[in-house]
């Protein structure tokens, strides 16, 4: 017995060309577009006090400033990250774990024990 898919594949390649080029001819959505609001709703007792309060927890600017670089400091390490101690353990871990799976591959065609099948 042999089906003919063709028939119903057609048709969902169709739809999906369709889709895909409805998405990607579409007009992107800018807020420029978009009528400003009439006006802005007043705040609430418990806006203005929680505001408040946020800006008395709010850190201040120095917080998050970079701080300078020390130019007695020793130089930075500006080697490839596989060139380090740490990238050639990563290189030979997944060369030995790629051999593994080579290695097992062809050894590993027992069947399945399993009390579902």
């Amino acid at each position: 017995m042999t089906r003919r898919l063709t028939s119903w594949t057609r048709s969902l390649t169709g739809l999906l060309t369709l889709v895909v080029g409805l998405t990607l001819v579409a007009p992107p959505v800018s807020a420029a577009d978009a009528a400003p609001p009439a006006k802005a709703p007043a705040p609430s007792r418990l806006a203005a006090s929680t505001a408040a309060r946020l800006a008395t927890l709010a850190p201040s600017r120095q917080a998050f400033a970079q701080t300078a670089q020390d130019p007695n400091a020793s130089p930075s390490d500006d080697r490839s990250f596989f060139k380090t101690p740490t990238g050639v353990a990563a290189i030979v871990l997944m060369v030995a774990g790629a051999a593994y799976v080579a290695y097992r591959i062809p050894k590993d065609n027992e069947k399945v024990h399993s009390p579902i099948r």
